[in-house]
């Protein structure tokens, strides 16, 4: 069954919001597009598409209100089409054991791009980029669909999640918004093959031939980053799994893009990434764009 677009608007002038009725979700949710000049729905021309991931506790809005992608995606030269969908509080941007109506994987991969494809002018150039939450998202698309992004990029995402310590932290941050870990995937000590299944290091192979960028903090402050709660901690938990992922990769021959120094788990540090892989990212629809 295909999702349903129930409501359509223009919330700025090159910013479109689609209420989406999802069969993988059994609910409707937030999409928001922001459109290249002289986009329309439609038309018979396929747009490269930049998927923005959101992290945990948020909401795809968070790009528009904490970065500068409103003014800086229309400004790429040919046009792009940038993809903000709604994610779930703690999505995990997975398929989940129960309910089965928790379906994220599903909905992005399969739903969504299909109505993108068919309506909104998505083309199959693609690229994908997340932070914390969203960054695990980002790379675990890309390691369970091989060839469907060109170029994908974390900010301080999860990318071992049974390096030690770290599915405390999961179970942690899970409950704090009300959800069970079981319920996602289910008991590490008997779903060994599922919790390997939803881990970016153990897929390292699987991404040899897609372009990543990989960026984490140290838990210090960029200059003139306001405080925010938690955010150096957070960093210095989660930026190991970052480093542990990059070096798989170059162990198996295949090293990506780092960027590990100074920042923390919020905005500012996010914001500077952006900048810094804003032309990794979009080179992925002019230097020899691979379709599907």
């Amino acid at each position: 069954m295909d999702c349903e677009v129930v409501a359509e608007r223009f919330v700025r002038p090159n910013v479109l919001e689609l209420q989406i009725r999802s069969p993988a979700l059994d609910t409707t949710v937030t999409v928001l597009l922001i459109t290249p000049p002289g986009w329309r729905p439609g038309t018979d021309r396929d747009w490269p598409v930049l998927y923005l991931l959101h992290g945990g506790d948020d909401g795809p809005s968070c790009w528009l209100e904490r970065t500068d992608i409103v003014s800086r995606a229309p400004a790429h030269p040919g046009g792009l089409l940038v993809v903000l969908p709604e994610g779930g509080r703690a999505g995990f941007y997975t398929d989940w054991r129960r309910p089965k109506s928790r379906s994220w994987h599903r909905f992005h991969i399969v739903e969504l791009l299909s109505l993108l494809e068919t309506r909104y002018g998505a083309g199959r150039s693609r690229a994908v980029a997340g932070v914390s939450m969203g960054g695990y998202g980002a790379v675990m698309y890309a390691a369970r669909n091989p060839g469907m992004f060109q170029a994908v990029a974390s900010y301080s995402g999860l990318l071992h999640t049974t390096r030690r310590g770290v599915p405390l932290l999961l179970r942690y941050f899970l409950r704090s918004v009300g959800e069970r870990m079981n319920a996602m995937w289910g008991p590490r000590w008997s779903g060994r093959a599922v919790w390997a299944g939803h881990n970016p290091y153990r897929l390292a192979e699987r991404l040899a031939g897609t372009r990543l960028y990989v960026a984490a903090g140290d838990g210090t402050r960029v200059p003139g980053a306001p405080p925010a709660p938690g955010d150096r901690l957070l960093e210095r938990l989660i930026a190991p799994t970052s480093r542990d992922f990059a070096a798989r990769m170059a162990a198996i021959g295949h090293p990506v893009c780092t960027s590990f120094g100074p920042g923390t788990h919020d905005w500012p540090s996010w914001q500077r990434e952006l900048d810094r892989s804003w032309a990794f990212l979009v080179a992925a629809f002019t230097d020899g764009e691979k379709r599907v």
